[in-house]
């Protein structure tokens, strides 16, 4: 069992095979992803690679994380990340990984973090088309419309398409 990398999404293209067909791709960027520390059985009873990716200036680091990276002898990361592993697949305190970590064809599984969009409108959230312009809607242009109800049931129903 591989440990993960932390990576940031730059991006999706395409890859043209022998016979024509095109394979959609998302293009990943490694940063620095360097081991920041290695859990080991006996002394922490589980195993696991700890890996920290981009950089950080040391002042906006916690000191205890400033003492862990020192000891590393890294430089500070911006996002430090623990994968568990096997006891065979652990690597060397400072290590850089690359792609070359991953074999050809690897399946590999992703987890990200969505770009928050807050308090988004109908029209942003759902794609609604929105109101006239013109002739009498003057504050609504933006607004969903009517919602349906009244007082009774005096609650907005599960999956309304609503903001």
């Amino acid at each position: 069992m591989r440990t993960g990398v932390i990576a940031k999404k730059m991006g999706m293209t395409r890859l043209f095979q022998d016979d024509g067909r095109h394979v959609p791709v998302t293009v990943l960027s490694l940063e620095g992803c360097q081991v920041i520390s290695v859990r080991e059985q006996e002394r922490d009873g589980y195993v696991a690679v700890q890996l920290g990716a981009g950089s950080a200036k040391a002042k906006n680091v916690a000191k205890p994380q400033r003492g862990a990276f020192g000891k590393a002898e890294v430089e500070p990361k911006a996002k430090v990340v623990e994968f568990r592993v096997a006891d065979d697949a652990t690597l060397d305190v400072g290590a850089e990984l690359s792609a070359d970590h991953f074999v050809a064809g690897q399946i590999v599984d992703i987890q990200g973090v969505t770009q928050g969009k807050g308090f988004a409108g109908a029209m942003k959230r759902w794609g609604f088309g929105g109101m006239r312009a013109t002739h009498g809607v003057s504050i609504s242009h933006r607004a969903h419309g009517s919602t349906g109800n009244r007082q009774d049931p005096g609650r907005v129903f599960k999956n309304k398409k609503m903001a």
